[in-house]
């Protein structure tokens, strides 16, 4: 498994943002575990959104239900018949992801089109477009709640569930955990999931525990609350009569699901692990191999950017995961 080094390093905002440059951490993974020192390295840089301003405000207001979609929904054989393709990042920040860099309607047409790509070579199973949208981002900043998170404002939110229900395509609501914990910030998205196409994303990478800063240091979550998520979103689509609910958790070294052996399957939820981080190729199958190929459902996330060689569409139906992420 992998050595983790960490450095230093510096990062520019994105155009019109309001702070001056802000120091993140960049990661350099070493593939292998043998210890002879020939594996390729992978140098991820600092996480889209880290010493970036969000803007969204931070006030927790309650939230409207959204109501009216009949956008598509997950049941037990769906992901058996159908990979989904989604494109990720924050709608305000276009460093974090293509979501963020295109506009609305611009979005829709690509992804779509990305996904009748994938759909032409990937035989007799579907494809389904969705929209991976980062709701909480881990900031460097405790902020005045402490939490070091910011939250996208809801009108934003309404907008892009909208947008995707009008098109039929999922959508994933991230959260970047910060100082928070699991249940209080799905507690705070609970109500966007009354539409049968929203679903839940966990990126343990940003779970700080006392004394550690996003940016600076990888947190994890544990197997307690991975399982904790999934027992909400089963009660929660049990007492509202709802269809199935996704639940993505992204990672990229050992530590980030501590204790992996004890997540239970819970039957209203479809569990994936997203083998996540910016890396070469030959590296993203190996811990594609590593983290995700075990878990109940498999995803890996691609960036357009900042891989050094972006796998093509081919070279990713040949690890055959259920979900593809681009960011």
């Amino acid at each position: 498994m992998p050595d983790v080094i960490r450095m230093k390093g510096r990062i520019a905002l994105s155009a019109g943002l309001a702070l001056p440059l802000a120091t993140a951490g960049v990661w350099l993974f070493v593939a292998g575990g043998s210890g002879d020192g020939k594996a390729p390295a992978v140098l991820l840089p600092p996480e889209p959104g880290i010493g970036q301003v969000v803007a969204a405000s931070t006030a927790r207001t309650a939230t409207p239900l959204v109501s009216g979609c009949d956008g598509p929904s997950v049941d037990a054989d769906f992901l058996a018949s159908n990979q989904i393709l989604s494109y990720y990042g924050n709608p305000h920040v276009p460093g974090m992801g293509i979501l963020g860099e295109l506009e609305p309607d611009e979005l829709v047409a690509r992804v779509r089109e990305h996904a009748a790509r994938y759909d032409q070579l990937n035989g007799a199973r579907g494809v389904q477009p969705a929209f991976h949208i980062v709701y909480a981002s881990a900031q460097p900043e405790a902020g005045q709640d402490g939490l070091h998170l910011q939250f996208l404002d809801k009108r934003t939110i309404l907008r892009y569930l909208d947008l995707a229900c009008k098109n039929g395509l999922l959508v994933f609501l991230d959260i970047q955990i910060g100082r928070s914990d699991v249940e209080t910030e799905m507690r705070d998205i609970l109500p966007y999931l009354e539409a049968p196409n929203v679903h839940v994303a966990l990126d343990p990478e940003f779970a700080m525990a006392a004394g550690q800063v996003p940016g600076e240091d990888i947190g994890s979550l544990d197997a307690a609350d991975v399982n904790a998520a999934q027992a909400m979103l089963e009660e929660f689509v049990e007492r509202r009569g709802l269809p199935d609910k996704m639940l993505i958790v992204h990672q990229f070294t050992d530590g980030m699901i501590t204790n992996r052996t004890l997540v239970d399957d819970y039957p209203r939820v479809r569990l994936v692990v997203d083998m996540d981080g910016v890396g070469p190729a030959e590296i993203k199958q190996v811990k594609f191999g590593w983290y995700a190929a075990p878990a109940e459902y498999s995803g890996i996330k691609l960036f357009f950017r900042q891989d050094p060689d972006l796998m093509g569409e081919q070279d990713v139906l040949g690890l055959d995961p259920d979900v593809i992420i681009y960011q």
